[in-house]
């Protein structure tokens, strides 16, 4: 069975008319909670983790499920260069890359498609694939032989006579998509894939989300090692089993990419395939990252504005407008939801609980040595009427809980653009 969603029922707002609407507004005059972008930092953070990639020797994919927007995108592929790789989470995503003109324009050539694919998306991937026609491929991801088995039904029955290009999933410890490299599950995958006339390997995949619990950059280093070691290893096994062809071995989490360093590329050599990296939140990034030690609040793209209702001084407590459907309810190694990084008399405050649409601003425990440092000495803190950005744990659930993104330029707090994210699935 096959679904299919025309683009056009997934209605967006106007973003001519949010242009005309709020492009020269100070922030100060936006409806809270809102969302903003420096667009400065994100195109800063694209050129540095695309261009030392490159330096490292390693093609570089973009993923594109953080922000879900055109101009991001725009972004994200022409850092440092190019980088015409890309990776979507949601068919929505794949679509709008191609709707929106990139591939038309050369700009991306390559369209992963990183959720295991299902026989109800394949019309849908061909479709994609058909429109775009010689100027790009959409690959796919596979972690389980019946996967293999559903692909060559369907070219069976629609009569496509072009292979299949997929990256197989490699589960590294993580235990969310893939399986281990060296597992019976993985040597079933393989042996469907070489007795398969409908599909191709094209590379081997791995995402080690456990990379979050990086603190330092040579911790950081060690997950990416781990990284290329389980591709490696998954390659063997392949080639082993008679699999052949010139492989991609795709890793990256953000935390790796900023960790990726040349010593430990150097250090694998004769790899089954050419090294890739990848990774998504790199352009906005967010607490989650920061506690990795691997960024800085200069590399902080993404806050939410909101606005302070009410406090309590009986129990040194604020309220704001930003609840969970403007943060999400992700946590990470900081405590709370999120900080407060404005204005200065409030830095010292933490986004500490939350409800539906209520936030309660918190004062932070002496003894936080971190870069949010900055007055914790009791002076000053948020009152009613206030304007407080918060940056927030996960950038990627909370892009989608907005229905736009006002852009900054540099830290100014006046709006130069407005981008529409992309909604579905």
């Amino acid at each position: 069975m096959s679904t299919f969603t025309p683009l056009s029922l997934y209605s967006l707002p106007s973003k001519s008319a949010l242009v005309d609407q709020f492009v020269g507004q100070p922030i100060s005059s936006l409806r809270t909670p809102a969302l903003i972008v420096d667009r400065t930092k994100f195109k800063n953070n694209c050129e540095k983790v695309t261009g030392e990639a490159k330096k490292r020797g390693m093609n570089f994919r973009v993923h594109v499920k953080t922000h879900k927007t055109i101009e991001g995108t725009r972004m994200q592929v022409e850092a440092a260069g190019g980088a015409k790789a890309t990776i979507t989470s949601t068919m929505v995503e794949l679509w709008q890359i191609i709707e929106g003109g990139l591939v038309e324009e050369g700009l991306v050539d390559d369209i992963l498609y990183s959720m295991p694919v299902s026989a109800d998306k394949m019309e849908d991937l061909n479709s994609a694939q058909e429109k775009i026609g010689s100027k790009g491929t959409i690959r796919l991801m596979v972690d389980h032989p019946k996967q293999i088995e559903e692909l060559g039904k369907f070219n069976d029955r629609v009569g496509r006579k072009e292979k299949w290009s997929v990256f197989v999933k490699v589960d590294g410890g993580g235990r969310r998509a893939g399986v281990p490299p060296t597992s019976q599950q993985m040597k079933d995958i393989i042996g469907a894939i070489v007795a398969s006339k409908h599909v191709e390997i094209y590379g081997f995949y791995s995402h080690f989300g456990q990379s979050y619990a990086s603190d330092s950059l040579s911790k950081g280093s060690s997950y990416f090692a781990g990284e290329i070691d389980c591709v490696q290893s998954a390659a063997k096994i392949a080639r082993s089993l008679g699999a052949e062809g010139k492989w991609v071995l795709s890793v990256g989490a953000t935390p790796t990419a900023h960790a990726a360093v040349r010593e430990v590329v150097q250090s694998h050599g004769g790899l089954e395939g050419e090294l890739e990296l990848h990774a998504g939140c790199y352009c906005m990034c967010d607490l989650q990252q920061h506690a990795t030690s691997l960024i800085t609040t200069s590399n902080l793209a993404i806050t939410v504005l909101a606005r302070v209702v009410s406090t309590y001084p009986h129990r040194d407590e604020a309220m704001c407008d930003a609840g969970a459907l403007a943060v999400s309810k992700d946590t990470g190694r900081y405590p709370g939801f999120g900080r407060v990084v404005s204005p200065p008399k409030a830095r010292g405050w933490d986004l500490g609980r939350i409800s539906q649409e209520h936030g309660t601003l918190v004062k932070r425990p002496q003894g936080d040595e971190t870069e949010f440092s900055e007055n914790l000495d009791g002076e000053g803190g948020p009152e009613i009427g206030d304007l407080v950005e918060i940056v927030p744990q996960h950038a990627c659930l909370v892009c989608a809980n907005f229905p736009w993104f006002y852009v900054v330029e540099d830290g100014r707090k006046e709006v130069v653009d407005v981008w529409v994210p992309w909604r579905g699935w």
